[in-house]
């Protein structure tokens, strides 16, 4: 299915808007919306609203870009929450690998610890000419 990713700068925060419009086979699409902040334990966390947010971690590995979670956070005001690995959704680790030719593969996996493998997605995306 189509998907449009746009990414914008967050001027406030000096991070960047993520939009992600994921088309469906039937109704309306599916929006995404979140932000990378160079914030939090590891300098790079996706917040996802609600105070919500992820720390990441980000390495290269078989000449792939990978980010892992580090943690998630509840930030209430100037209160900053670690959340226990019970109340996350999981593991996440989220891969992309250039396969030249403007595609690169993006997949997202989350794990639970003593449930597996919880979510697997896995697309090929082309950058598109305007």
């Amino acid at each position: 299915m189509p998907k449009v990713v746009t990414m914008t700068e967050a001027a406030a925060s000096g991070g960047q808007i993520w939009t992600r419009i994921c088309a469906r086979s039937s109704g309306f699409p599916q929006v995404i919306h979140s932000a990378k902040r160079f914030v939090g334990p590891t300098g790079l966390e996706e917040y996802v609203g609600y105070g919500v947010s992820m720390a990441l971690t980000i390495s290269v590995e078989h000449e792939a870009l990978v980010f892992r979670s580090a943690g998630y956070a509840l930030q209430i005001g100037p209160l900053r929450l670690p959340l226990p690995d019970r109340f996350t959704p999981g593991h996440l680790t989220v891969n992309h690998s250039d396969l030249g030719g403007g595609t690169f593969r993006f997949t997202l996996e989350i794990v639970r610890p003593h449930f597996g493998q919880l979510l697997r997605q896995s697309a090929l995306f082309r950058e598109s000419s305007s």
